[in-house]
């Protein structure tokens, strides 16, 4: 890689040496708000411990990720925080080991990737309850706004929904998939979609609020009854999910946890402190609110 080349970049088998006491985050998209409250645990944790970091926001691009490792690398930075894109390759990543520069990856795996250690949350088990209390509601036609494709939340998510489908002897049905890119218009997209096809269902899954949100609006505009004719949950419980109308039930993240300890993470490796566990998954909570029939008053659900 050239500007590495021609950086000189620095070995780190002497990790009390030659710190610049900054790290580098990289993100594909600053807007999600998942992302802005991970970035914010972060940076956080990283000041409290005497570190300063460097952001590159990708907008889903691979080039713009490479480009941003290799300015990252260039200014030296102590470690690397990355959440991949769809395309990323793990390959990739291959000259962090040869530059042993330590990296954590938060949300999503990346097979083949050289790296210190992982923070994940444990996305087939987040499904499997939301799509589990769906089914318990008499839904049995329950469609499902993913991600991409090719990202390992993605695929987590899918099985965790296939396994709620099995546990409770329901088909599994292609058709009830849409793929979105997180985006508000992609769930408003997806149910037009399912729609237009003549698609039944009772129940919606989303892949994350936003495109809860867009579906929501959807629904709306074809005079589906929230939840009496549908019953939606999103994921992550960003702000406004519980300022849509009905509230939106979701699945809670640990964010902060997850920023606060993938930078903790980091640090111990830069300074050479043992790493015990590689790859961390966090339990997620579902918390039901109006978007779903089963509610106790105003008070909120966790489970």
């Amino acid at each position: 890689m050239q500007i590495v080349k021609e950086t000189n970049y620095r070995s780190y088998s002497l990790p009390s040496q030659n710190q610049s006491k900054t790290l580098g985050l990289i993100i594909p998209d600053i807007i999600n708000p998942f992302f802005g409250e991970l970035v914010k645990a972060i940076e956080g944790e990283a000041t409290e411990q005497g570190y300063t970091v460097l952001l590159g926001n990708t907008d889903f691009s691979m080039e713009k990720e490479e480009r941003y490792l290799s300015i990252f690398l260039a200014k030296r930075v102590d470690g690397i925080i990355l959440v991949t894109t769809a395309q990323t390759a793990g390959e990739h990543y291959q000259r962090l080991k040869k530059y042993s520069v330590p990296c954590v990856l938060v949300d999503r795996m990346l097979a083949g990737a050289e790296y210190t250690a992982g923070i994940f949350v444990d996305n087939s088990y987040a499904l499997f309850m939301a799509c589990s209390l769906l089914i318990q509601h008499r839904n049995e036609k329950i469609a499902l706004i993913s991600g991409p494709r090719n990202i390992s939340t993605s695929v987590e998510r899918i099985q965790g929904y296939r396994d709620a489908l099995e546990q409770y002897r329901l088909p599994f049905e292609e058709r009830l998939i849409k793929y979105g890119d997180y985006t508000f218009e992609s769930g408003y997209r997806a149910i037009m979609e399912l729609e237009r096809e003549g698609t039944r269902f009772t129940g919606v899954l989303a892949a994350n609020d936003t495109m809860a949100l867009g579906a929501i609006k959807a629904l709306k505009e074809l005079t589906y009854a929230i939840p009496e004719d549908v019953e939606i949950i999103g994921f992550d419980n960003i702000g406004f999910s519980q300022l849509c109308d009905p509230p939106l039930a979701t699945i809670q993240q640990p964010t902060i946890e997850m920023g606060r300890r993938a930078a903790d993470t980091l640090i111990r490796a830069i300074v050479g402190k043992p790493i015990e566990t590689k790859n961390i998954h966090l339990q997620p909570k579902l918390v039901v609110r109006g978007s779903v029939k089963t509610i106790y008053g105003e008070r909120i659900l966790y489970v």
